[in-house]
């Protein structure tokens, strides 16, 4: 038995040591940090200054950083609403019997391949160009000329753009999930329902999505963590001075390691103390959205 466990032990030293390094001290460093301030990320701890309380009183007064709160408030529940049911639309027709589901699948997903900053940067210069892109383009042929017109890179909807953008390359990875979920319910419940002369509609309301309860627990934790943490659209979506789509990542980004333009987060100089305020309290929001998620959510099927 002392060998078995001293086995265990060795093979555990490893991750524990990973975990150690690579999370328990960064998170242990940045609350820490966030109540000094500090010049540059990579100061020694003795060259911090104490400032107590004062990074968060000073976040929360700074209506950009209010702003970017909001932004992300907008992203985990009307974002999130929107990619979840579409995700489960999807899910449910590739389920349903349709030919050349493998294929269908694979191409709802592929977005989740390709690199976000390249498809942002597609969707900017390309999808949303106001003089040949291919929203203008289409638009156009169809007559539709207020929509062809219509300003996406404008300050006032570029939120909205950056949406759009943002459902188009998440939806997969959702669908991906809820398929797999849909699979796992076994093929009876459906039969019987048929032979009852239940429709699909039906069928998904009253089969579908209660047996599919934990599965959504998880797709709204996996959510939650991305909106909260939602960086790269919003760092490319972002033009300086307009800052509508700014999200409290690309504001502590900007705190720690500067901006060029002059963006007002900060100051001109840089706030890292500040910074790792902000990288607290996004953890924060998370540790309670997911605690009261698993509260709402139980595996259990009502």
């Amino acid at each position: 038995m002392r060998k078995r466990k001293a086995f265990i032990f060795w093979f555990l030293v490893p991750t524990l040591v990973c975990l150690i390094v690579f999370y328990v001290y960064p998170t242990f460093r940045t609350v820490s940090m966030s109540f000094f301030s500090a010049a540059f990320v990579t100061d020694d701890a003795s060259a911090w200054t104490y400032v107590g309380s004062a990074n968060y009183i000073n976040l929360f007064r700074t209506s950009l950083f209010r702003v970017s709160l909001v932004n992300a408030m907008k992203i985990w529940l009307l974002e999130g609403a929107v990619v979840i049911l579409i995700a489960l639309l999807f899910s449910v027709i590739l389920t349903s019997g349709i030919v050349g589901k493998s294929f269908w699948r694979s191409m709802l997903y592929l977005p989740n391949v390709i690199s976000a900053a390249a498809l942002s940067a597609m969707w900017i210069h390309y999808v949303f160009n106001n003089q040949y892109g291919l929203f203008r383009t289409m638009f156009m042929t169809l007559g539709w000329k207020s929509l062809a017109q219509f300003q996406w890179t404008a300050s006032e909807n570029m939120f909205v753009s950056m949406m759009i953008a943002y459902t188009y390359a998440s939806v997969g990875y959702y669908v991906l999930i809820l398929t797999a979920g849909i699979d796992s319910i076994a093929s009876d419940y459906y039969d019987v329902a048929e032979i009852e002369g239940a429709g699909m509609f039906k069928k998904t309301i009253h089969i579908t999505v209660p047996f599919l309860k934990p599965v959504f627990k998880r797709v709204i934790i996996l959510w939650t963590a991305g909106a909260i943490g939602f960086f790269t659209y919003s760092k490319l979506f972002t033009l300086y001075p307009e800052l509508s789509t700014i999200t409290p990542v690309v504001y502590m980004y900007t705190a720690v390691f500067g901006q060029q333009s002059a963006s007002g987060v900060g100051g001109a100089a840089l706030n890292v103390g500040g910074g790792a305020a902000v990288g607290v309290i996004v953890m924060i929001i998370v540790l309670l959205v997911n605690t009261i998620i698993n509260r709402l959510l139980k595996d259990d099927l009502a």
